[in-house]
């Protein structure tokens, strides 16, 4: 697995690549400290997964993903920050960030954050996750989601958006639901283009107003 380190601090890259030395999984190809040098990097190096943070000079970790997305759509970006209010969380997402995790995270954690993206799934640390929930609980009293459905979903779809919710990763939807990865995939692509949602968090932003599940 091919990994591009982009952060303006040195000690922290130290940290991450001595988290990988040994590790015959992981493979660190690259080290930038600003979004231009990493994308400067992209193109002239495969990789996999970008553990992009957000402060950073010249070109920031929202601005170079939404570039990273744009030119490379299937490369995977794990936000690697210690920013962690709603604001930063919801503009990582929405330049196309596949997962989101605090610097203060366990070096299982990352690895485990970097595993889930790289095969397909979203990963959000705990802090992360509340974060987000509390601010779609706060904000679903005044109903201003503008997500709208132009036909209702089905029952599988609900199921599938359930156990999306509830941090059911691909693999174990499949399982759960008896059904192949790849029918997985589409249901998902399914779920995005009848909410109108960009992202996992848009389809819980979408349960909720729309009241699917008793224990949203």
């Amino acid at each position: 697995m091919k990994i591009l380190l982009v952060d303006d601090h040195r000690l922290i890259r130290d940290a991450i690549r001595s988290y990988m030395e040994g590790d015959t999984i992981y493979h660190i190809v690259g080290e930038a400290s600003h979004g231009q040098e990493a994308i400067r990097t992209l193109e002239e190096n495969q990789v996999d997964v970008v553990l992009m943070d957000i402060n950073m000079p010249i070109m920031g970790g929202i601005e170079c993903t939404k570039e990273i997305k744009k030119r490379w759509p299937q490369l995977k970006v794990l936000a690697l920050t210690m920013m962690s209010d709603n604001q930063h969380i919801k503009q990582m997402m929405g330049a196309g960030a596949s997962g989101y995790v605090l610097k203060n995270c366990t070096e299982k954690e990352l690895k485990k954050a970097i595993d889930t993206v790289y095969n397909g799934d979203t990963y959000y640390s705990s802090e992360v996750t509340e974060v987000v929930m509390n601010n779609l609980m706060k904000n679903n009293t005044t109903k201003t989601s503008n997500l709208v459905v132009d036909m209702p979903l089905t029952e599988r779809e609900k199921e599938v958006l359930e156990l999306i919710i509830k941090e059911y990763s691909n693999n174990e939807i499949a399982e759960k639901l008896f059904i192949s990865n790849r029918t997985v995939d589409a249901h998902k692509r399914n779920l995005l283009e009848k909410t109108g949602a960009k992202n996992i968090a848009g389809l819980v932003m979408y349960a909720i107003n729309n009241q699917l599940f008793e224990d949203l």
